[in-house]
């Protein structure tokens, strides 16, 4: 298995912060398991008209959050970098 490395940029990492605590646990425990699973049967490519390599929308219904993280090999590592954390309206 290659190894896998989590990366919130500023701007994502702030919009964690900003969510309830019960939101992001649950951004937590997804987080997480793209540790083991980089692509969650949940996740659909994004945009969906044009999908660019490597980047994916993982909408979790039950929690009412969705992740837009985009998936790159460096150094022999994948680097899965959250873009945007977002609560459903």
């Amino acid at each position: 298995m290659t190894d896998r490395e989590v990366r919130f940029p500023d701007g994502a990492w702030r919009q964690l912060e900003a969510l309830p605590q019960d939101l992001r646990w649950a951004v937590q425990r997804a987080v997480f398991h793209l540790l083991t699973e980089r692509v969650p049967t949940l996740a659909d490519p994004f945009p969906r008209d044009d999908p660019l390599p490597g980047a994916y929308e993982l909408h979790l219904p039950t929690d009412g959050v969705t992740i837009w993280y985009v998936v790159t090999p460096y150094g022999g590592k994948e680097v899965i970098t959250v873009e945007v954390v977002r609560a459903d309206a």
